[in-house]
Order: C-alpha cells, then sequence, then structure tokens
C-alpha cells in the first residue's frame, strides 16, 4: 500500500484552518446554527425568497449584545459562509435560501479560498 498513499485517491483532504475554527466555533457556541435557522425560516415564512447570512449574523449581534455581556455575538466574519452552507443542508426548507459563491480551492490546499 506504501506505493500508493500519495495518490489523490488514498488521500484524505485535511480540513483547512478555517474549517477547525468554524467547527471550534460551532462547538463553543451550539445554540449558533438552530437560532439562525429559526430566523432564516421565519423569513421565509414571511415571503422572502432569499436572504443574506451577513444579516442573519448581525441580527444575532443586536440580540445578543445584553446577554452576552459585552457586544454581542462574537464570531469570525469568515464562518459566515460555512453557517449559509451548513444551515442549507441541514435544514431542507432553506435549501438555495442563501447565495453563495463556488469554492474554488487553491492547488495542495483544498476547500480555502485564500
Amino acid at each position: 500500500m506504501d506505493m500508493f498513499e500519495n495518490l489523490p485517491l488514498f488521500q484524505q483532504p485535511q480540513p483547512t484552518k478555517l474549517e477547525l475554527q468554524w467547527e471550534d466555533c460551532k462547538r463553543q457556541n451550539p445554540w449558533l446554527l438552530p437560532k439562525l435557522a429559526e430566523m432564516a425560516i421565519e423569513l421565509k415564512k414571511c415571503g422572502f425568497q432569499n436572504y443574506s447570512i451577513n444579516g442573519l449574523f448581525e441580527a444575532l449581534r443586536w440580540e445578543t449584545r445584553y446577554s452576552m455581556n459585552d457586544i454581542g455575538l462574537k464570531v469570525n466574519n469568515n464562518h459566515r459562509a460555512f453557517a449559509a452552507r451548513e444551515l442549507m443542508k441541514r435544514f431542507p426548507e432553506l435549501q438555495d435560501f442563501f447565495r453563495t459563491r463556488e469554492q474554488k480551492p487553491r492547488p495542495n490546499n483544498w476547500g480555502q479560498l485564500h
């Protein structure tokens, strides 16, 4: 098997730094995705065909400014695209609700955009 281990077929893609940070963010804030989903589903019920994940993050920051004893939710803006994709994947009613760009991987760094 050693002679095949460097072939792409046998290599497992390694998570990028941003992906690891996003997973850590979800562990630290287990309520984040359910709350974003709740907000997005409510907007959809109000007639929105699509909406901005950026808008939801900012609204959530505003809503949490007192309960978090500071300026509200502290989540890296780089996580927004991950949140949008995960929400659309987890919640079928949110399929295509957020507009996302195609991720274009760099050579030897699959998945990270910068």
